[in-house]
């Protein structure tokens, strides 16, 4: 939302608004910005969820061949019977499979198991 807009619905001068967004940046409290896909730009988009189990020792160089798929778009490290839960998403299930034949032959992936994302019910 433009800082004007916002100072708009605040009721306060735009500089103020620009002011406390930029101490909020200097501070870490705001540490970058991102493009969010709206519901018709996402859903042709085919998503899943990979649960994935490291073997010992292995995992530093799992995250690095992750980083480096287009497909995967999120990784968090989890507690559990999985190491690590991938958010991949693709063009197409041909993509997605693909991306996930990369990802299981990665050295150090021991075992996944995947779900595709049907439906989105609500983002925060």
């Amino acid at each position: 939302m433009p800082t004007a807009v916002l100072a708009r619905r605040l009721g306060v001068a735009r500089s103020t608004v620009q002011g406390r967004i930029d101490r909020l940046q200097r501070s870490g409290v705001i540490r970058g910005y991102t493009v969010r896909l709206g519901a018709t730009t996402s859903a042709r988009r085919v998503q899943a969820h990979a649960m994935i189990a490291v073997e010992p020792q292995q995992q530093s160089g799992v995250e690095r061949k992750l980083n480096g798929m287009p497909a995967v778009t999120s990784l968090l490290t989890v507690s559990g019977t999985y190491d690590l839960i991938a958010m991949l998403a693709a063009e197409s299930t041909e993509a997605l499979d693909q991306a996930l034949d990369e990802l299981r032959e990665c050295p150090g992936v021991k075992t996944t198991t995947t779900s595709i994302v049907l439906s989105r019910r609500f983002e925060r």
